[in-house]
């Protein structure tokens, strides 16, 4: 697959997961319950931004009103369609022999649609985050951090049975 096909492949993830992630949220503002939930089952196994991921899977935990969820479902929809996918890419021949004449050329070719790429997702995390109300925007740091602390008491739980598991298999 050539690498602007898995641009293309990205991006399709990012907005199928960032609706999910919105439509998610408003399940989760209908539900006293919804914080004991686990909040990987909308997250696993999909990847995406995660200038952008990160925001919208807080957003599930801050309560957003109806018309706040509208105005993300739409700002989210805006990106979709400003994507516009830069032909057909650099020839992986090219970019697999850093002996070729153009191996220079397509690296920076990469380079310059990765910081376009960034710089549309910030332009659009900061959008998101500009619907908050300033609550939410004061809950945000304690909801990431606990965001944080979840993914590391995974990532321990995966590690050790993973550790365990070849320990125990090496015998």
């Amino acid at each position: 697959m050539k690498v602007t096909g898995r641009y293309a492949v990205l991006a399709a993830a990012v907005a199928a997961l960032a609706v999910s992630s919105v439509v998610a949220a408003q399940e989760t503002t209908s539900s006293s319950a919804s914080s004991a939930a686990p909040m990987h089952r909308h997250w696993h196994g999909r990847r995406g931004s995660m200038l952008v991921m990160t925001l919208l899977r807080a957003t599930r935990q801050l309560n957003l009103s109806t018309d706040q969820q509208q105005t993300i479902k739409s700002l989210l929809s805006q990106a979709r369609s400003q994507y516009v996918r830069g032909g057909s890419g650099p020839d992986i021949t090219v970019l697999g022999n850093p002996g070729h004449e153009n191996y220079a050329s397509a690296v920076q070719t990469l380079q310059s649609n990765a910081a376009t790429r960034i710089q549309r997702e910030s332009e659009l995390a900061s959008s998101i985050y500009n619907v908050l109300t300033t609550e939410q925007k004061q809950q945000l740091p304690t909801v990431l951090a606990n965001l944080k602390a979840q993914a590391q008491a995974r990532r321990a739980a995966w590690q050790a049975q993973h550790t365990a598991g070849a320990s125990g298999t090496s015998n």
